[in-house]
């Protein structure tokens, strides 16, 4: 594939913006609705492991397309063309404008807000997810999107685990998923909405501390998720709130009933934590030991001043405000 291509006899690839192990995904133009979309291109060679690819990107695109959320990609359309004398496989989305979180977190940790927020729209997109009785399994942050406005956008619903067995196109004894951010019983092949929570708590340690809670190679990090305890958080950043601290601890519980719930109990505790410490609108609001000199040109970059679940707080405070300078006028 290059510029300018027309595939399918209708997306125009107009730049690379991005490369995995499936293939390529471009910046494209669809004619046919004048808008720019990303194009999720499969490099298929004919063999199974091709095959199989392929499934995870029909997969993908009925999962993510019965999906309806902010913080998960919208899917447009999915087909296979030829090019080059070879059958493509490949997947519409929308063009989303933002980082990957990874990216972002080469920069080094987040400002503690920042991490707060971004971990709200992920758990948010995954409540979603589960109440549709779909497992991600792969929630890592190089499928996190952070867009310009700070909002989180969860992509990648390739290797989703559905409750119909008919839709799983995994294979018995392959390991599914990341290790890096893998639930310990992930490992034995064991797996509920609580295994994408464990994940969760992972990608939320590395945004509060700036590295992933386990490191070296996979056996080392099949052990480590298995066996340890991942360093104490008010070690590695002591201005982190004891609330947040113990509720990563639950998130990376060995154990999945020692987990919350569900990702609505995640939600309303992360919420409560961004109103007592970093929302100046609340009246509850705490010490804010967060130093914002420190926050980087990138971060800030790609930081929101307020955050959609909010709004209607800041509204409300404006729309007093208003009603007291004119009374008082």
């Amino acid at each position: 594939m290059q510029a300018g291509t027309v595939l399918d006899g209708r997306y125009q690839l107009i730049e690379a913006i991005g490369a995995g192990g499936f293939g390529q995904v471009w910046k494209a133009h669809d004619p046919k609705v004048d808008r720019l979309v990303a194009v999720k291109v499969l490099t298929g060679d004919g063999s199974a492991d091709s095959s199989q690819q392929s499934a995870r990107f029909a997969r993908e695109a009925a999962v993510a397309g019965s999906l309806s959320h902010p913080h998960i990609v919208t899917v447009h359309d999915f087909g296979s063309a030829m090019h080059d004398g070879r059958l493509h496989a490949y997947l519409v989305m929308e063009l989303l404008r933002g980082k990957p979180l990874s990216a972002v977190l080469k920069d080094g940790r987040l400002p503690l807000p920042d991490a707060v927020r971004t971990a709200v729209c992920i758990a948010d997109a995954l409540g979603t997810a589960h109440g549709a009785g779909l497992t991600h399994r792969d929630i890592k942050p190089s499928n996190i999107i952070v867009r310009p406005n700070g909002q989180a956008t969860v992509v990648d619903f390739g290797i989703t685990k559905s409750s119909d067995e008919r839709h799983d196109i995994t294979t018995s004894g392959v390991l599914i998923g990341t290790p890096a951010y893998m639930a310990p019983e992930c490992f034995t092949g064991t797996f509920d909405h609580r295994s994408d929570l464990y994940s969760l708590g992972c990608v939320l340690y590395e945004m509060l501390t700036g590295h992933q809670p386990f490191t070296g190679n996979s056996w080392h990090l099949i052990n480590q998720h298995l066996n340890e305890q991942p360093a104490p958080l008010l070690k590695v950043r002591p201005a982190i709130p004891p609330e947040l601290a113990t509720l990563v601890k639950r998130l990376l519980a060995k154990n999945p009933d020692d987990r919350p719930s569900d990702a609505f109990e995640v939600i309303l505790t992360l919420r409560k934590i961004d109103r007592r410490y970093y929302d100046e609108d609340s009246p509850s609001h705490g010490p804010d030991r967060y130093v914002r000199s420190a926050v980087s040109p990138q971060i800030a970059a790609l930081r929101c001043s307020r955050r959609a679940w909010s709004c209607p707080q800041s509204q409300a405070s404006q729309i007093r405000r208003q009603a007291m300078v004119t009374r008082a006028s």
